[in-house]
């Protein structure tokens, strides 16, 4: 997958999944990938399908999820994106952590990046961190 390739939201999430639940790189099941989401196993399937063949990640037959560098790389981008939002959302603008988790997974697909890193700076403002 290239840079200029847009990824799904769908396939975001799944991205953003295996990279959260593979915190001791050791790989992932796609049965912790479905209960993460909230998915159906089938659903999981076409998903890992697509990143594969996006060259995200890597999985023999029935076997654990491996994020690629590259899968890496995207995956922290698109985790950082809902951190910053979801602190927007949380530390300026008050809302609970449940709404804010929900809004994060909605807004994270649809802003830029420039956009993300002046929430970043207003957040680290408001807090007086910068």
């Amino acid at each position: 997958m290239t840079e200029h390739d847009k990824l799904t939201p769908s396939i975001e999430d799944y991205l953003e999944a295996i990279y959260v639940l593979d915190q001791d790189a050791r790989g992932v099941r796609s049965v912790d990938v479905a209960d993460k989401l909230r998915v159906a196993k089938p659903s999981v399937n076409r998903a890992l399908k697509s990143l594969v063949e996006g060259g995200l990640i890597e999985q023999e037959r029935y076997s654990v999820i491996y994020l690629t560098e590259q899968g890496k790389e995207q995956a922290k981008k698109i985790l950082h994106r809902h951190t910053v939002i979801k602190r927007f959302l949380t530390e300026v603008l008050g809302l609970s952590d449940e709404r804010a988790e929900d809004e994060a997974c909605k807004i994270e697909h649809v802003v830029c990046e420039n956009t993300v890193e002046r929430l970043s700076d207003h957040v680290d403002r408001f807090l007086g961190e910068s």
